[in-house]
């Protein structure tokens, strides 16, 4: 069974599935999309080098129909298709859910819905989508913190010897198809707050002198890298420009990733509170 779930920008949404008044006939385009390749080519070269591949757009086409007791109420219904997919209101959420689980990929209508002609008071209908991210992505976006741990090991010696131990770090799987942005909130105290990808070895360090109320965010994702402190009243302070000059917007690889967070404080480690937040991106559903 598949369906279909699309929210405006407003918040109101439009349902597709198997029963009245709105029914999803097939779908298409939730599988691979165009790709260009990107190549060099040096005189007198057989062939080319490759470099690299780059996703296009993806369409999605919706088939269904408009099932309606009376023709009145079908014109109606004509009418909140037309209101809820208005391309006018930029990108919305679509839903997209098959037999084995939900994705959801940000859409927009390509156009106003075409209506075929109609039977009685039925109504079939196709929706032409376009996905300008052609990444598809888990419903829920996914957070988890990085901890402060202490303690230590004991080994039966002559005398007790104690190895101990401090971490502030964590594990963090990327299920997805391909490296994907995070979001950090950094909850001060921090001199200098930093967080470096182990696996990657970047990190993202802002210069700065984090309060222990204020949170530092960052945004990694690509259009929308942001950098701001949020104080303690809720206003915010862009320090864009207090970043570390070495200090990479990095994004989990796919797999494990090791992150760890520090300050040029000492004392302020065992502190501070930071969470990671991130969507698994995936090549099709």
């Amino acid at each position: 069974m598949e369906t279909v779930t699309f929210t405006n920008s407003r918040g109101e949404s439009l349902y597709l599935g198997t029963s009245k008044p709105f029914y999803l006939e097939r779908i298409s385009g939730t599988g691979g999309v165009p790709a260009d390749l990107l190549s060099t080519k040096s005189p007198y070269q057989d062939g080319s080098s490759f470099v690299g591949m780059m996703l296009s757009n993806r369409p999605i086409n919706v088939v269904g129909g408009i099932v309606a007791k009376t023709r009145q109420q079908m014109f109606q219904y004509r009418r909140d298709f037309m209101r809820v997919l208005n391309p006018k209101l930029g990108l919305g959420t679509l839903v997209y859910t098959n037999s084995a689980r939900s994705y959801s990929i940000k859409a927009v209508a390509e156009g106003t819905p075409e209506f075929d002609e109609r039977i009685v008071s039925n109504q079939p209908f196709t929706i032409n989508f376009i996905c300008p991210d052609p990444y598809f992505t888990d419903v829920s976006q996914i957070s988890k913190g990085l901890r402060f741990e202490e303690g230590g090991m004991m080994f039966p010696l002559r005398l007790p010897t104690q190895f101990a131990f401090a971490s502030f770090r964590g594990i963090f799987q990327n299920d997805g198809d391909v490296p994907t942005p995070v979001e950090i909130h950094y909850k001060g105290p921090a001199l200098n707050p930093v967080v470096t990808n182990e696996t990657t070895g970047e990190y993202i360090k802002i210069n700065y002198d984090l309060g222990e109320n204020d949170v530092l965010e960052i945004n990694t994702a690509f259009g929308k890298k942001r950098v701001e402190v949020v104080n303690l009243d809720g206003t915010r302070t862009n320090v864009f420009h207090w970043i570390d000059l070495g200090s990479t917007f990095f994004q989990l690889d796919v797999g494990q990733n090791s992150l760890v967070y520090d300050s040029d404080r000492e004392g302020d480690r065992a502190i501070a509170n930071v969470t990671i937040f991130w969507n698994n991106r995936y090549g099709g559903g």
